[in-house]
């Protein structure tokens, strides 16, 4: 089943870079796997175009309603094509149905890992995301707080991401590392950035707002083309 996945995953790949202008991967100074890539969401362009272009192999972080189909339907019915698109209902219906097997169906091709916002099942994508950095796989993850924003810089993000980094110290005794993805749109770049990292002298709650921080500062710099 991996093997047709793979197979799968190359085919829709190929048939997205026709369509979705090339972009060449600029990579930091040293490779660093696993790792938590994070990247600006965009209103779906981050994710998207790192999906298509990245050069490693990622396990995508989707909220967990598109990976379903029936909580896929009513997302895309209840809210995208209708109040957001303002899409009359009876042309909503008929387009989000196949929509939904899609999407849902593409998540499971790209693995993605289900992440169940505000709720306690949340336990079960920090589960899934620590056996996947522990088997040497990386993670993407779109922390943004507004995830319509457009503009190439990061904004305000979610910081709970950051907490994967007690359970994979536990796991391993190793910090994991959090390396920025910035896009550049105007010289179809992917920046990759230098991986941050916890640092054990300090307590976890001071260290994740300086994480975060240096997160941000990172971004900073890749979006000043300071490299």
């Amino acid at each position: 089943m991996k093997d047709i996945n793979k197979i799968i995953f190359r085919l829709c790949r190929f048939c997205a870079r026709c369509f979705i202008p090339r972009y060449r991967v600029c990579p930091s100074t040293r490779t660093v796997a696993p790792a938590v890539y994070v990247v600006h969401h965009q209103n779906m362009s981050g994710p998207i175009v790192s999906m298509v272009w990245f050069n490693k192999p990622v396990r995508l972080w989707v909220l967990s309603v598109f990976c379903d189909q029936s909580t896929c339907f009513r997302q895309f019915y209840d809210y995208t094509f209708t109040k957001r698109f303002g899409l009359p209902k009876a042309l909503a219906a008929v387009i989000v149905f196949p929509v939904s097997f899609f999407v849902s169906g593409l998540m499971k091709v790209i693995r993605a890992i289900p992440v169940f916002r505000g709720s306690k099942s949340i336990v079960k994508t920090f589960r899934q995301s620590i056996a996947a950095l522990t088997q040497g796989q990386s993670l993407l993850i779109s922390p943004d707080v507004d995830y319509t924003e457009t503009d190439s810089n990061m904004g305000e993000m979610y910081n709970g991401f950051l907490d994967l980094e007690k359970y994979y110290l536990k796991q391993t005794g190793n910090h994991l590392a959090f390396v920025p993805l910035h896009i550049s749109k105007r010289e179809h770049c992917l920046y990759e950035g230098e991986a941050v990292y916890f640092n054990t002298e300090d307590d976890f709650k001071q260290e994740k707002v300086k994480v975060y921080d240096w997160l941000l500062e990172e971004f900073t710099r890749l979006g000043s083309h300071l490299l």
